[in-house]
């Protein structure tokens, strides 16, 4: 009936419809490939995760038979996991370190400070035209001359351990958002309410490009139960060691579960393909847990100069951006971060002396530029971590050089890195040949850089300082 009646209708109504629908066709399609052509053009969004005191070996990805993290076992199957990524030993060294792309012996302080002068990837990535968010841990802003967020490119901040909050971080936890103290409950867990904020804040920039950075609160002391931790069982043991030791591998399951909530909500949005995901963490375990890997009972090694202190996981995931099943044994250091950030965001660099490089061509699955070796300076809080090889000021600067298998330190000791514990000292002249080229190598990336930090501010601190 409808094609009969068409047919009657005047020639021009019918061509005059045609067109119309025509253009709207043309309309549509236009509109879609205006909207390909931006998300091409556009650069990636972000999110960059770092956990707080859990090494390499507390995640199923990297071997663990104890530690389960599925939501980042499949990031790391579906992207890129690097073996040899190093942080510093502790928090404020890792942290100064992973924004400014700066060694600490360039720009370290004191414990709690971020010195404001730096430049970090906040101001880089905004400079961009990213937005930009901070939430999780801070405690940066201490003497002389620390940081806020706002010192350093980030529109939007949910924060702990920052001015005007208090100590609690887990339940009825004290966080500050954009300035204003929040009006928590007991029953009120903080990482979950730093999710919430991320969460509200990658749906406000869906369009992007957006960064945020995350380093979580999750997984230091105190060990307390998550909203998803049962009760003890005899299989748990008994005593504060086994309940520390059950918190805290529910605390890693909880993390895991957080970085899985993120990435939900890209999904939801519809942004995954377009959002750089990455996760690593800041220093090695709690020196207080003993736990365990196939068979063996690892000690912590948070603070420590010692491999397990600093040596952390790194993935980097985006599908149709990273290809999955990239395993890479090359070395990253938390200088890394900030370069390859810019890389990635087609940014500028900024104009001061930079000790990274970046890894973001082995993130697609290309040779890039790989490290010989990392340089670590390390000005310890806890005095004990340098009676094996402080020098300097107060005889707590510690100074080494390392590549996959070997390591040698600023007083000459030289170890193998499969020595953990570095109980057997490699003499001059008696390594492999392999060991002897490679101190050699090792001796000239230590005379390559300074020997102390220029802003080193001790007697800011000292009261805290753990003897």
């Amino acid at each position: 009936m409808f094609l009969s009646s068409w047919v009657h209708y005047p020639k021009t109504l019918r061509n005059l419809c045609t067109m119309v629908k025509l253009v709207g066709v043309f309309w549509l399609t236009a509109s879609l490939l205006v909207r390909l052509t931006n998300a091409a053009d556009q650069p990636p969004n972000i999110i960059l995760i770092m956990a707080d005191d859990s090494a390499v070996d507390n995640y199923s990805c990297y071997g663990s038979d104890y530690f389960k993290s599925p939501r980042l076992d499949k990031l790391a199957e579906s992207g890129a996991k690097f073996n040899y990524c190093y942080s510093e030993p502790v928090c404020t060294s890792s942290r100064v370190k992973i924004m400014t792309g700066r060694d600490n012996i360039r720009n370290y302080v004191i414990f709690g400070c971020l010195d404001k002068e730096e430049i970090t990837f906040g101001e880089v990535l905004k400079e961009a035209g990213y937005a930009t968010a901070v939430a999780g841990k801070w405690q940066l802003h201490g003497e002389p001359n620390g940081s806020v967020p706002s010192d350093h490119g980030f529109d939007t901040f949910c924060l702990w351990n920052f001015p005007g909050g208090g100590a609690e971080r887990y339940w009825n936890p004290s966080l500050l958002q954009n300035g204003r103290l929040l009006d928590t409950k007991e029953t009120d867990y903080g990482p979950d309410i730093i999710v919430d904020f991320l969460i509200d804040f990658i749906e406000d920039n869906k369009d992007g490009p957006f960064f945020a950075y995350y380093p979580m609160i999750l997984v230091h002391n105190p060990f307390l139960e998550t909203p998803d931790s049962k009760p003890m069982t005899a299989a748990d043991g008994t005593g504060k060691h086994a309940i520390d030791l059950k918190n805290y591998r529910d605390m890693i399951a909880y993390a895991d579960k957080n970085v899985g909530r993120l990435v939900d909500t890209l999904d939801k949005l519809g942004i995954r393909d377009n959002t750089i995901v990455i996760f690593t963490a800041d220093n090695g375990t709690n020196r207080s847990l003993t736990y365990p890997f196939h068979g063996e009972q690892r000690v912590g090694e948070k603070a420590l100069a010692t491999e397990r202190g600093s040596h952390v996981p790194l993935i980097v995931n985006a599908p149709g951006i990273v290809p999955a099943g990239i395993e890479s044994d090359d070395m990253i250091d938390f200088s890394d971060l900030l370069p390859t950030l810019a890389e990635i965001a087609g940014a500028k660099l900024p104009d001061v002396e930079l000790d990274g490089r970046s890894f973001w061509p082995q993130c697609q699955g290309e040779k890039g530029n790989p490290r010989d070796w990392i340089f670590q300076y390390y000005y310890p809080k806890f005095t004990e971590a340098a009676k094996p090889h402080g020098q300097g000021v107060r005889n707590l600067e510690i100074i080494w050089a390392q590549n996959q298998h070997y390591k040698l330190y600023g007083d000459g000791s030289y170890y193998a890195v499969e020595d953990h514990q570095e109980t057997s000292r490699i003499k001059k002249g008696r390594g492999t040949e392999t060991a002897e080229h490679t101190r050699k190598l090792l001796q000239k990336a230590i005379d390559s850089m300074p020997k102390t930090s220029p802003k080193l501010a001790p007697k800011y601190g000292s009261k805290g300082i753990k003897k």
